[in-house]
C-alpha cells in the first residue's frame, strides 16, 4: 500500500503546527533574518522553482514539505499505543502526547482502523495524566466509532482536541509543557522521515525535504529557548542544538536575486536551488533524530 507522504503525516503534523502557532502567539523576538541565513544565498544553476517554509505556525506548512515524496506504510516505525503505561513523568507524557498524535494520524491515512482506535485511547489517557480536563477529550472518545468511520471527522476532531489541549496548558501557564508536546510531534515526524531515507538513500526528494527542516528546526529550538531555565526542556533543548550543529554544516542556495522572503506566510520562494548536503551529513541528521526519539519514547 502506498501513499503521498505528504498526505500520510498531513493530519499528524496539522496538530504539531497548529500546537506551536498557538504557543509562539505573542512571541514577537525570533530574527527570521537570521534564521535563514539570507547573507549566504548565492549563484546556482538550478532552475527548479521552490517553496520552503520555514516556520511551524500554520498546519498546510509541514505537509507541503512533503509533496510528491511516496512511502509504504511502516507501522514498525511507530510508538507501540500499549507503551503508555510507563510514562509517569510529566516531560514524557507531554513529549509522548506529541509522538501519539502524529502516530495516530500516520495509521488513520493508511485506513487502519483498530491501531487508529488504539493510538486514541491512548492519547486520552496520556492527558489525562496531564490533568487535561475531560471536556477536552470527551467528545472524542463518547463517539469513537463514529469518527473512525469518518476519517475526515476523525482529523477535525484531533486538530480541535490538540487545540484544545494547547490552550488549556498555555492558560493553566503550562507553556513548557505545550512546547514538549509539540517537539515529541516534530521529532516524531522527522523520525519517520529520516527511517523511511535509510531504507531508500536515493530518493533525493525525500533528502531535500528533510534537509530543509532547518529552518523549521530554528523555529523548535526558539520556541525551547523561552524556558530554558525548566530542566526538563534543557536536555532536549541542548539535543536540538547539538542536531542544528549538523544541519549547519550544508547550506540551501539561491539563484541571485530569485528570492524572495514573505515573513506573513513565513516562506522562501525562488527559482533556483541548490542544496550542498553530503550522505554523511543525512546519516548524521538521521542517527541524532533517532537518539532524541528513543529518549523520548524510552
Amino acid at each position: 500500500m502506498q501513499i503521498k507522504l505528504s498526505q500520510a503525516l498531513l493530519a499528524g503534523v496539522t496538530y504539531i503546527l497548529l500546537l506551536t502557532g498557538c504557543s509562539q502567539r505573542g512571541k514577537q523576538g525570533v530574527d527570521l533574518t537570521e534564521s535563514i541565513d539570507l547573507s549566504d544565498f548565492k549563484e546556482t544553476t538550478d532552475s527548479v522553482n521552490r517553496s520552503i517554509h520555514y516556520t511551524m505556525s500554520l498546519p498546510v506548512e509541514m505537509a507541503r514539505l512533503f509533496d510528491h515524496v511516496g512511502v509504504n506504510f511502516y507501522p514498525d516505525l511507530l510508538n507501540p499505543p500499549d507503551a503508555f503505561g510507563k510514562y509517569t513523568r510529566p516531560a514524557k507524557i507531554a513529549l509522548n502526547l506529541g509522538v501519539y498524535g502524529v502516530d495516530l494520524s500516520y495509521v488513520k491515512m493508511f485506513n487502519q482502523h483498530q491501531r487508529s482506535v488504539a493510538y486514541l485511547a491512548s492519547i486520552n489517557r496520556l492527558a489525562t495524566e496531564m490533568g487535561i480536563p475531560r471536556e477536552i477529550y470527551g467528545d472524542v472518545m463518547d463517539n469513537l466509532e463514529l469518527f473512525i468511520a469518518n476519517p475526515d471527522s476523525l482529523s477535525r476532531a484531533a486538530i480541535r482536541l490538540y487545540s484544545a489541549t494547547d490552550d488549556y496548558l498555555r492558560e493553566d501557564k503550562q507553556e513548557g509543557a505545550a512546547s514538549l508536546v509539540a517537539m515529541g510531534g516534530w521529532i516524531e515526524t522527522m523520525y519517520i522521515a529520516t527511517q523511511i531515507y535509510e531504507s531508500d538513500p536515493g530518493n533525493i526528494a525525500m533528502q531535500d525535504k528533510i534537509a530543509e527542516q532547518k529552518y523549521s528546526l530554528n523555529s523548535l529550538i526558539a520556541l525551547m529557548n523561552n524556558y530554558h531555565a525548566d530542566l526538563d526542556l534543557a536536555e532536549y533543548l541542548l539535543m536540538l542544538k547539538n542536531l542544528r550543529r549538523t544541519y549547519n554544516q550544508f547550506q540551501l542556495y539561491y539563484k541571485k536575486g530569485n528570492v524572495m522572503v514573505d515573513t506573513s506566510s513565513k516562506t522562501i520562494s525562488a527559482e533556483g536551488y541548490y542544496l550542498n548536503v553530503t550522505p554523511g551529513q543525512m546519516q548524521e541528521i538521521s542517527t541524532k533524530i533517532k537518539n532524541l526519539r528513543t529518549l523520548i519514547i524510552h
